[in-house]
């Protein structure tokens, strides 16, 4: 069973919800983004795997050498939008804004137009379904935003969990974050906090899980999470736990997941998506 590995290329201060939304403070800031991704790049390559890189287009602004070298190493080249806005706070017309100027942000650094988008703060619920409208039109091919569960930031727990298409009789594929069904709740089993906080032995039983009932795990993680050392500037008591909790521990649990899985960017998935016979619209699951 083939799996989605994905990257939100962001800065740890953009990462952080204290500091995230305070854009003008940004370049107060230390960047750490190109030596956290090149240490990823690293890990990747020495595991021989490809992913799926969402990037900030602030990022791709600041440092285009960053995403072309991501892009250089053969991985895939997608959108994140560009300040890190959570999208149900925005209007149609400031999310349209957003992701045009991430994708020409985007598409300068990487060489490439993205077909690919994740909001960020997987912001894509109940409320800003439209959302999917927007990247549609604008020729976006697949999301992977919903995340099917629910905590104290985000969480659509009424999506279906599987990767489905909105439209019946239109291409576009949303690609839901992974979670388990158990005793009538969606846990989450995506990477980021939930891969730091679980013991990765029980973190892996989930994946075979869901990869016996033949689906794919659509995993996330972000570069400032191999970074253990980067600044806390005051962080609250929630980003204490959720931010900064284990990241001394990450790389080796990414490396451990890396020799027992089978990973491929998500316009791998895609493509395979496109030609199965059982793809749906109902994503039911």
């Amino acid at each position: 069973m083939l799996n989605a590995l994905s990257v939100d290329l962001e800065d740890w201060y953009q990462g952080l919800t204290s500091t995230g939304r305070q854009v003008d403070r940004w370049p107060e800031f230390e960047d750490r983004v190109a030596d956290s991704t090149d240490r990823l790049l690293c890990l990747l390559e020495r595991a021989r795997l490809h992913a799926t890189f969402f990037v900030l287009g602030y990022v791709a602004d600041e440092f285009p050498d960053v995403v072309r070298r991501v892009a250089d190493a053969g991985h895939e080249i997608a959108l994140h939008g560009y300040y890190h806005r959570q999208v149900f706070r925005l209007s149609p017309d400031a999310f349209r804004e957003d992701v045009l100027r991430g994708r020409d942000a985007v598409e300068a650094a990487g060489g490439r137009r993205p077909i690919g988008y994740r909001a960020p703060m997987f912001s894509i619920n109940g409320s800003a379904l439209w959302a999917l409208e927007v990247l549609r039109d604008l020729g976006f091919r697949y999301d992977s935003s919903v995340f099917p569960t629910r905590n104290m930031l985000y969480g659509y727990p009424d999506a279906p969990r599987l990767p489905y298409r909105p439209w019946a009789g239109d291409g576009f594929v949303e690609f839901p974050l992974s979670t388990v069904r158990l005793l009538g709740v969606n846990w989450p089993l995506a990477g980021g906090f939930y891969l730091r906080a679980l013991p990765v032995g029980l973190f892996a039983a989930g994946l075979r899980r869901l990869n016996r009932q033949g689906h794919p795990a659509i995993l996330y993680f972000h570069p400032w999470e191999i970074d253990p050392g980067h600044p806390r500037p005051n962080p609250t008591a929630r980003e204490r736990l959720t931010h900064y909790y284990n990241l001394d521990r990450m790389e080796a649990k990414l490396a451990r997941l890396f020799e027992e899985f089978d990973f491929a960017p998500l316009a791998t998935l895609l493509a395979q998506y496109e030609t199965a016979p059982g793809a749906t619209r109902a994503g039911a699951g």
